[in-house]
């Protein structure tokens, strides 16, 4: 820093020449809105653990114990528990199961791309891509996605978030003849709704909520959602395939 009295020196430095991701804002009264409806959504999942999965007790020192006749009728009597709701199946939990979720998607957006412009250089080889091209991915894409957190986009375990996304959902400046699937909108809460949809899935901490399109009874979740949320902005995706020259981009600051 300058003495006192001392002008400042203006320091040069170059910057990423590529547009900066945009994180979508949501305001307070649709905050409150969106975590009503995606707790009503998620409390018959919650309720099913609850009443039927018994909680885990950790690792323990093995032992041998004997079970009396008493116990051993009681077991038989049991019946087996009913299935869980079908929402179960169409929702995801977790931030790890949100990444490897986006991360596949992304892999066949990508592949997708690059396949719809060939090279006719080696027919052959062309001919033999296709007969061993896996088959279509039974992967849905998610219509929204939750993540209870003060700040994101300070977060490097969520930094990755909205590359997958946009690499999951855009059609990478390639024109499809299939129409392109709604972009996922991103939710952010407050950390405190964590507690919240904790007790909602009757599980202990939530880090992530990814609702997969078409998911029973989420289409007033979805709907508002879509309403009231912009989407991500993460145009460096689409400048960098371009592959075109952006300039240098020098940023000044006092010194």
């Amino acid at each position: 820093m300058a003495p006192p009295g001392k002008k400042a020196k203006p320091v040069f430095k170059t910057e990423v020449p590529f547009t900066e991701t945009q994180w979508p804002q949501t305001s307070p009264k649709d905050q409150v809105v969106i975590l009503d409806l995606l707790c009503n959504l998620l409390e018959p999942l919650g309720h099913h653990r609850k009443t039927h999965i018994p909680p885990s007790k950790g690792k323990k020192r093995k032992r041998k114990t004997t079970l009396s006749t008493e116990d051993n009728q009681a077991i038989d009597e049991d019946t087996p528990s009913p299935p869980p709701p079908e929402l179960s199946s169409h929702i995801l939990i977790g931030l790890n199961s949100v990444t490897r979720h986006l991360s596949s998607l992304a892999t066949i957006n990508t592949r997708n791309h690059h396949s719809t412009t060939p090279t006719t250089s080696n027919p052959k080889a062309l001919s033999e891509s296709e007969s061993t091209a896996p088959p279509t991915s039974p992967h849905r894409p998610l219509s929204v996605l939750i993540l209870p957190h003060p700040h994101p986009p300070s977060s490097l375990p969520h930094a990755h978030i909205p590359t997958l996304l946009a690499l999951s959902t855009a059609p990478l400046g390639s024109p499809s003849p299939s129409p392109t699937p709604q972009p996922t909108r991103l939710v952010l809460l407050p950390s405190t709704c964590e507690s919240r949809l904790s007790t909602a899935l009757h599980i202990p901490r939530v880090g992530a909520i990814g609702i997969l399109a078409g998911a029973p009874g989420a289409d007033a979740l979805v709907d508002y959602v879509r309403e009231h949320v912009g989407l991500v902005g993460c145009g460096w995706v689409e400048e960098g395939l371009k592959g075109e020259w952006m300039g240098v981009k020098v940023g000044v600051s006092k010194g």
